[in-house]
């Protein structure tokens, strides 16, 4: 019953919804700055030339060779849906690529990590898990009793 209940919280957690909205920052010295806007600096051109554009290229060419929803006026979050975003080399610009291209991206790959871990705890559980406790667990992820949640 124990090892039911560790799937059921592992379960759980990885349901678990945010309840609210919060907003995380860093600081960054100079040397930090001229670093990452050297890093953004090359990651326009790479955008640019991807494109088989000039890699000093605008949001509006690389967003008009592609297509992009908005066309030549697409919005910021247009262009990251194309993978196009020619990031300003302002602070609002170097906060976005920070986020966007390196803070998200780790985030969604740790969070998947998570996630496979749940799941490889859940048939390590189900290998001796009896059946009315596979059949709980079926019934109480919205499937069947006698379902097969882990091959």
């Amino acid at each position: 019953m124990k090892k039911l209940l560790l799937v059921a919280l592992i379960l759980g957690a990885a349901a678990r919804t945010a309840s609210s909205q919060e907003t995380y920052s860093i600081s960054a010295g100079a040397g930090n700055v001229s670093d990452l806007t050297a890093v953004v600096d090359v990651s326009n051109a790479k955008t640019c030339e991807r494109n088989s554009l000039a890699p000093t290229c605008t949001q509006a060419q690389v967003c008009t060779a592609v297509s992009a929803p908005g066309g030549a006026s697409c919005t910021a979050a247009q262009a990251r849906g194309a993978n196009v975003r020619i990031f300003p080399n302002t602070q609002p610009g170097r906060e976005e690529y920070v986020t966007f291209q390196i803070a998200l991206p780790k985030f969604n790959e740790i969070k998947a990590d998570i996630l496979a871990r749940g799941q490889q705890q859940l048939c390590k559980f189900w290998t001796t898990a009896t059946q009315p406790q596979k059949d709980a667990l079926c019934t109480s992820s919205g499937q069947a009793a006698g379902c097969l949640l882990c091959p």
